[in-house]
């Protein structure tokens, strides 16, 4: 079979989807022109709640990036800039969303850090209602259901339990290498969808002193203190931000590679991944050596209701989320689309 045949096939194949060539033979992006008023809004508007969603333990910005139907143009993109290939659709469309996650992140995280402080039982019920509606995002993909799913799924499952419980009396100590570890741990948020890496750091005892870094930023630009500044940066949020770096560059790869080859039980894994993210997410505990929150609330029919209301508020926010995206929130499949037809297939 020629290259061109075996392009035609691959085209062909459940799953892949087809990509238009330019006069140069570059492939062109299927979503559209990405420097269209239209679709720059609504990228930036995704990087904003993919931000939000990554500083929330519990919620991934990864299934934010699925719900709205960007996952396919995101690891797309990021392949593209690891292989140094720096196309300007690339560029355009990472940079409008990374700038509006950063932006948000910056903006969000210390009201959320107050939510959590004072009101952690209604938070952790709003947490887990955002995380359990992207369960259908997933589900979606993973149509009909088979026993590599099944499989996968349980692994993922048993690997959350066993950080939800078995490494929650441990405890790291803070320098440069661990943050950028933290911020690998933290970049699996925005590549794989259904894991939180804010919920990962928590389990690490990292969320309280890379979130208080930001904090110690932000009010050191308010105060135009270039030292101050400079102090949170260079001891966190540098080497945070080099992980995040690093891991989304490998993870991405990574991904793509699994979910063309083993697809099913790969999105089994990061369906078990998104179910046990919940588990440490009991609203009503105690505070823990990892959590450095609000201390239990008393089981009440009032707390109950407001738990199971602001539960069902983040299941719907989730789901409509969901419905931004193409068709409906019909995801686009991971890793579709990777493979251009003008590129030579061994």
């Amino acid at each position: 079979m020629t290259a061109s045949g075996r392009a035609r096939a691959l085209s062909e194949t459940p799953g892949m989807t087809s990509t238009t060539t330019d006069a140069a033979g570059r492939g062109s992006s299927p979503q559209g022109n990405p420097w269209g008023a239209a679709e720059a809004t609504r990228t930036i508007l995704s990087g904003a709640l993919v931000g939000i969603a990554n500083i929330i333990p519990g919620v991934s910005g990864g299934t934010m990036i699925l719900a709205l139907g960007l996952y396919e143009r995101f690891v797309d993109a990021v392949a593209d800039l690891t292989r140094l290939r720096f196309r300007a659709a690339s560029l355009g469309f990472l940079g409008l969303l990374g700038g509006a996650a950063v932006a948000a992140i910056l903006l969000a995280v210390t009201p959320i850090r107050w939510g959590l402080s004072h009101q952690q039982h209604l938070m952790f019920a709003l947490f887990i209602g955002l995380t359990l509606g992207g369960v259908p995002v997933i589900l979606r993909e993973l149509r009909p259901v088979r026993g590599a799913s099944l499989l996968g799924c349980g692994g993922g499952l048993s690997l959350m339990a066993l950080l939800a419980f078995g490494l929650r009396e441990s405890s790291l100590p803070l320098n440069a290498a661990v943050y950028f570890v933290g911020g690998m741990i933290a970049s699996a948020a925005m590549v794989l969808p259904g894991v939180s890496g804010s919920y990962l750091l928590l389990v690490l005892g990292l969320y309280a002193p890379i979130t208080e870094g930001l904090e110690e930023f932000k009010i050191a630009l308010k105060g135009l203190d270039p030292a101050g500044a400079a102090r949170p940066v260079m001891s966190v949020i540098l080497p945070v931000g080099l992980g995040v770096l690093a891991g989304i560059a490998g993870l991405t790869n990574m991904l793509k590679a699994l979910l063309l080859r083993f697809h099913a039980a790969t999105m089994g894994v990061l369906l078990g991944l998104l179910l046990g993210s919940v588990l440490s997410l009991y609203p009503f505990r105690g505070p823990g050596p990892k959590d450095p929150f609000a201390a239990a609330a008393p089981v009440t029919p009032v707390n109950v209701a407001l738990v199971v209301l602001l539960g069902l508020v983040g299941w719907a926010t989730t789901m409509a989320v969901a419905r931004l995206g193409p068709s409906g929130g019909g995801a686009s499949r991971p890793g579709a689309g990777c493979v251009r037809p003008t590129e030579p297939i061994e």
